[in-house]
């Protein structure tokens, strides 16, 4: 690496709306994460659940929870973009 990369990444390391951008785009990931495993555990209550009223609010839950995580993978990508331009 060349003295002007080092000194660009230094730069990048300390500006702090850069910083803030990277953690927020960490914690994202965390929660998009949590977000699937939720979703999937909650197909796989859906599948043995045989009460309707049950499925039902099962079903409700799962497309909220989606939802959510279509949201957040949203503001992630806007995360990304913010960085490709500035």
């Amino acid at each position: 690496m060349n003295i002007r990369k080092i000194a660009e990444k230094t730069m990048d390391f300390l500006s702090s709306d850069e910083r803030k951008r990277k953690e927020k785009k960490a914690f994202l990931k965390h929660v998009i994460k949590k977000l699937k495993k939720h979703e999937k555990a909650l197909v796989a209550k859906l599948e043995d659940e045989k009460d309707a009223v049950e499925r039902a609010k099962i079903e409700s839950e799962i497309a909220l929870t989606h939802a959510q995580r279509k949201k957040g993978l949203l503001k992630l990508s806007e995360l990304k973009k913010s960085k490709k331009k500035g």
